[in-house]
């Protein structure tokens, strides 16, 4: 969440609520409805990528559902749920590795192609997005008690611990080449921040599995 809205929850401070609300609409703004997801960059009078969306934006849906919560008006939900709905459908392989850009028609919403994006290269698994992806489900599952959203935050978590070396240490891509070797810190801490909210919500047997995982990833 922005810090305005962590500022207003803490001190009540009613400019903060305004200025969070203001960027609720304005992100709200950018929602795509013939392809149900929030477009990723450029101004809206550009054409340029107006059809692109981006895994990253997962970990902007809290911000809407907040606005919802705050104001009882539902479309900010309603929009954070329909673009997690998409990243469900457009993102998310079978494996439980995930794209971390994909073109949409922005008129029609038909899926055009995916792009390797940060990644080693198109159809790769750029460890960041992974972790955009686990954490940013599991925050619309807290949201909205979805299940669908709990199920595809374990999918991405279990490709995710499937594919950590023995080090600990996170790889840019888990699909790079061995040399160079280039090692993603932030990616290894949002998974973990994921896995344990994910760890909170789940058997007691999965849980040992999420904890024993994020906890490797912090050490």
């Amino acid at each position: 969440l922005l810090s305005a809205v962590a500022d207003y929850r803490i001190t009540g401070n009613k400019r903060s609520c305004i200025n969070a609300l203001h960027a609720a609409n304005i992100l709200a703004g950018r929602f795509n409805p013939a392809g149900g997801f929030i477009r990723a960059w450029g101004c809206e009078g550009s054409s340029e990528k107006s059809g692109w969306m981006i895994i990253d934006c997962l970990m902007n849906l809290p911000l809407l559902y907040w606005a919802s919560e705050e104001t009882g008006d539902p479309r900010f939900s309603q929009i954070a749920a329909n673009h997690a709905d998409t990243a469900m459908k457009a993102f998310i392989r079978g494996d439980g590795s995930a794209n971390h850009i994909v073109e949409f028609d922005p008129a029609s919403g038909e899926m055009i192609k995916s792009y390797g994006g940060q990644g080693y290269g198109e159809g790769s698994s750029w460890t960041r997005g992974q972790s955009w992806g686990l954490y940013g489900f599991m925050l619309s599952y807290l949201h909205t008690q979805n299940n669908a959203y709990l199920e595809t935050a374990e999918r991405i978590a279990n490709y995710f611990i499937a594919n950590i070396p023995d080090s600990g240490l996170i790889p840019v891509d888990f699909r790079q080449p061995a040399e160079p070797l280039w090692y993603d810190d932030t990616a290894a801490a949002i998974a973990a921040c994921g896995l344990l909210e994910i760890a909170k919500e789940v058997g007691d047997l999965e849980k040992e599995l999420y904890e024993r995982a994020a906890l490797k990833l912090l050490h």
